[in-house]
């Protein structure tokens, strides 16, 4: 099932305003007018939304995407495709696209050297065994300029109808801001960015006290990565797939 459809099903009473997905991808478009990225990868893509409301940054000249279902990416990858208009007035700048079918768990070379990494309602569909290699791959292997994380905050559950444990039957967990941003702020010791939270919908009036409905951490690196840094231990061998 659809993680926006599922999420709209419960929050449709509260009436978010965009809807909180478009919350979400409106919050890494903002993000991409103020960073201005060359290169931007999405993790967890699924039918590939943000990647097509990217592609018309001027900013972003490298698109890519990866998800553990290619199904799912494949079937709204051709929003992804050149338009008609595209071919009779070329864009000043280039736009490459590649969608990856793979796990967020394992390195691939493929995935290095983009300035901005987003995780949008990711980490939550992630098994502990997979959730504990994921800092390594993002901030240790890919080490990109920003990372933008995004996941429920289980503290806005009780507001949500019908919520009795996740509000997705995937989620294999929902943290907490307490238990977020202790697992970020850890991550970000670690691999030397500095984080910043922040969140999209917004509680009811009278119910401020349990935060936003999304949490938002945002990791700038501190540090430009050196040539040795950026050479060192990173796999040669490809193991994602192109869709």
């Amino acid at each position: 099932m659809d993680k926006n459809f599922q999420e709209e099903q419960f929050t449709g009473i509260i009436k978010f305003t965009p809807p909180l997905y478009k919350q979400r991808y409106q919050f890494i478009k903002d993000l991409v007018g103020k960073y201005k990225p060359k290169k931007v990868a999405d993790l967890g893509c699924a039918d590939c939304t943000l990647l097509w409301m990217l592609k018309f940054c001027n900013c972003i000249e490298v698109l890519a995407g990866l998800d553990i279902c290619a199904s799912v990416m494949k079937e709204k990858m051709h929003r992804l495709s050149p338009l008609p208009g595209d071919y009779l007035q070329p864009a000043e700048r280039s736009l490459t696209v590649t969608l990856h079918h793979g796990s967020v768990a394992h390195k691939d070379p493929c995935m290095l050297g983009f300035d901005l990494v987003t995780c949008i309602e990711l980490i939550e569909h992630l098994e502990q065994s997979e959730l504990k290699k994921f800092p390594e791959v993002v901030f240790g292997f890919m080490a990109p300029s920003i990372v933008v994380i995004s996941t429920p905050n289980s503290e806005f559950n009780p507001l949500l109808p019908g919520v009795t444990l996740f509000r997705h039957p995937d989620h294999k967990f929902e943290w907490n801001r307490a238990q977020f941003q202790s697992w970020a702020l850890e991550t970000a010791r670690r691999y030397d960015y500095s984080v910043e939270f922040t969140g999209v919908g917004h509680p009811l009036t009278g119910m401020e006290k349990v935060g936003f409905c999304t949490q938002i951490g945002v990791f700038v690196r501190k540090y430009p990565q050196t040539t040795e840094s950026a050479q060192s231990e990173k796999p040669t061998e490809a193991v994602y797939k192109t869709v």
